[in-house]
């Protein structure tokens, strides 16, 4: 009926030489996992959608962050949003490597307020060692950008 014939043989061996390729190329890389008050827009340059995890390739990254949360000081009050503009985290990941960033504790709004003018957060890998990263504002991250120029 069919000019195409394919054994059940060839099919399952086309099937699983794909399946292999596929795992192969996603198995690389190394995950971000994120607090909730914390969301990826870009990496690398190139936005990303919301998720709370994050896959990067083995190398070195810049990811652009925004802090976000609510503060409410009474039951009855609605709450005050407290956002940050671009924050940037310089970092270096190894392959199958899962990384978690940690925020200090932000009970206040004072306290978020002075996270977002002098950002530090921790990376830390699934043994809970501390993975080198750099986290700036824009302004800083520019700043660093023309010194490295002038050099």
């Amino acid at each position: 009926m069919s000019a195409y014939k394919i054994s059940a043989s060839r099919f399952s061996a086309a099937l699983l030489m794909f399946a292999s390729l596929f795992m192969a190329s996603g198995s690389f890389a190394a995950e971000l996992n994120l607090p909730d008050n914390l969301v990826i827009k870009a990496i690398d340059g190139q936005a990303v959608s919301n998720f709370d995890r994050h896959q990067l390739s083995a190398g070195k990254h810049i990811v652009e962050l925004k802090y976000r949360d609510i503060f409410a000081v009474n039951a009855d009050d609605s709450g005050s949003w407290v956002k940050s503009g671009p924050l940037y985290l310089t970092l270096t990941v190894a392959e199958q490597q899962s990384l978690q960033l940690q925020l200090p504790t932000l009970d206040t709004e004072a306290e978020a307020n002075a996270f977002i003018r002098s950002p530090e957060l921790k990376v830390v890998d699934e043994a809970g060692q501390a993975v080198p990263a750099e986290i700036m504002t824009h302004g800083d991250l520019m700043a660093d950008w023309l010194a490295q120029l002038r050099r």
